[in-house]
């Protein structure tokens, strides 16, 4: 009779260690970011970087999809997030002044403001939805939900779990084209909603860290492992 009991408890004990087991990237490139590895986006053809920290040292780097560097472009803004609207083909980003720039000319480095102090953490990374029309942007628990390009509030939700600071994920969120994503760095944790905001699962990932670094881009959950001012890494998740 022990050992039967004995049996079963390993079975569960096995059985909740394969439950539990950590997601690996399917993804995972090496980025020298000058500053911070903060941002992931794509339009589909390539992917595009941004670091954060100095806007002196801001830039932008261009991927093809399989990840060689194509181009760098100087920007001299302290972003956060780099989102891509398909209407217009073009890029915005969010920076620590809470301020969102559209890029004109990705080439030459030149923006222009699009929206001044829409949101109240300087270390918010926004997002932006696929289809351009929506802007999240989330902090302790809240997302708040604005028309695009007009950022007009429309929705506020809240019941999210996160980081309890900037540097664990406590203002960045990621939109795909289903599912809403926030994280918690201190257990490698992406927490999944429904657009909604009812959960749907949480997943404990295998590498990336950086709070501040969750994005979506051509399908996949991307974060980052910071460089701080030296090569970092990206890792991409498929759920």
């Amino acid at each position: 009779m022990k050992a039967k009991f004995l049996f079963v408890i390993l079975i569960t004990v096995f059985s909740y260690r394969g439950i539990a087991q950590k997601l690996s990237p399917a993804i995972q490139f090496n980025e020298d970011p000058r500053t911070h590895n903060v941002h992931i986006c794509s339009d589909g053809k390539y992917y595009y970087t941004i670091n954060g920290g100095l806007s002196g040292k801001g830039m932008i780097n261009k991927y093809d999809l399989k990840f060689k560097l194509l181009s760098t472009y100087d920007i001299e803004l302290d972003m956060r997030s780099i989102m891509y609207e398909p209407k217009e083909g073009r890029f915005y980003v969010c920076t620590y002044e809470k301020n969102i720039y559209k890029i004109t000319d990705i080439t030459t480095g030149k923006f222009e403001l699009l929206k001044e102090s829409l949101y109240d953490d300087p270390q918010s990374s926004l997002a932006l939805s696929p289809d351009g029309k929506l802007l999240y942007a989330f902090d302790k628990g809240e997302i708040k939900i604005y028309k695009f390009p007009s950022c007009t509030l429309v929705n506020t939700i809240k019941g999210f779990d996160s980081g309890k600071t900037p540097t664990t994920g406590s203002c960045v969120v990621a939109v795909g084209s289903k599912y809403i994503y926030t994280w918690n760095t201190e257990y490698k944790l992406i927490f999944i909603y429904n657009l909604k905001g009812k959960k749907i699962k949480s997943v404990e990932i295998e590498d990336g860290d950086y709070g501040f670094s969750l994005s979506a881009a051509n399908g996949k959950i991307f974060v980052s492992k910071d460089g701080n001012y030296d090569v970092g890494n990206w890792y991409g998740y498929e759920f």
